[in-house]
């Protein structure tokens, strides 16, 4: 992540190195400051220009006094028979970048995570790792008209954390995602992206799809907000307390989550940046309705 400017170049290779610089920053402002569970499909288009470098910190909770068990909304002292009033999920993650070519960038990123359900649930441990490899296929500034495309695989490691439970951590079963990643500058001020991908993990985990949008202006040189919905869906026909349900299968439940957000950031140097996000579950089906998802972000271009 690199300078944020707002500079345009005619070279023959399209985009001006230091404008994709510019949007692969910009992108990195944004997102900091998301929830570490989301990592595997929160991804940029832009790329940075090779051999420069990012790293970013995180910090997420995630509250909620409900829980979607099937597709009812019900509260979390009822699902715990009084065990508990509230849902708390706190994680804290660490973000790294390289530009490798001109169209290839790798990434990866780590976590540490607690779990938090009255005295119904608690856990806290290492969150899942992903490696990521983005690769763009199209560059709007070399197809005039058209918008930048990448493409994206990320391999997923579990941690050594239990998935049969409520407070687990995560799905506990090692995979990969594959996604299609699209955006558009417009004008000087605004741009749009999107990714289409779908996830697919071990252990009787059911594939999942998913897809993300996102709408980012540049109020000034230094303060950005944006606008995102995310929703992820994974397969199976198994709910939480239905035919053939038990405690031990809470990751190979057919769980479906809808999340919308808003985000501010404020570039604090040419190449640091700090970022607040607030977010929450609008829809669901077998998972947790937080009713917010707050996330900060700190991150650092070389």
């Amino acid at each position: 992540m690199n300078k944020i400017q707002n500079t345009y170049g005619n070279g023959t290779s399209g985009m001006h190195p230091v404008h994709r610089a510019a949007l692969a920053a910009a992108f990195g402002l944004l997102v900091a400051g998301l929830p570490t569970l989301s990592q595997a499909q929160s991804s940029s288009p832009w790329l940075a220009i090779p051999g420069s470098g990012s790293v970013g910190l995180s910090y997420a909770n995630q509250r909620a006094d409900t829980a979607f068990i099937g597709d009812k909304n019900l509260p979390i002292s009822d699902i715990t028979n009084g065990g508990a009033k509230r849902y708390n999920c706190t994680s804290y993650g660490l973000g790294l970048g390289y530009g490798l070519t001109d169209a290839v960038a790798l990434d990866a990123s780590i976590g540490e995570g607690s779990v938090k359900v009255g005295g119904a649930d608690n856990t806290s441990g290492q969150t899942d790792t992903v490696l990521g490899a983005s690769w763009r296929v199209l560059d709007e500034y070399a197809a005039r008209g058209l918008p930048t495309v990448t493409l994206r695989a990320t391999a997923i490691i579990t941690a050594d954390y239990d998935g049969g439970r409520l407070g687990a951590l995560g799905k506990a079963a090692d995979g990969y995602g594959l996604s299609v990643l699209v955006g558009k500058q417009i004008g000087s001020a605004f741009r749009i992206w999107g990714g289409l991908g779908l996830e697919d993990r071990r252990n009787g985990v059911p594939n999942a799809v998913f897809i993300d949008l996102n709408g980012a202006y540049s109020l000034t040189p230094k303060v950005a907000l944006s606008v995102g919905y995310t929703s992820k869906k994974f397969g199976g026909k198994l709910d939480i307390g239905g035919p053939g349900f038990s405690p031990d299968l809470f990751h190979n439940v057919r769980e479906e989550r809808e999340t919308a957000r808003l985000g501010v950031s404020y570039a604090i140097a040419g190449n640091q940046s700090v970022s607040l996000n607030l977010g929450k579950v609008i829809s669901g089906r077998n998972t947790v309705k937080d009713d917010l998802i707050a996330g900060l972000g700190y991150s650092y271009g070389f």
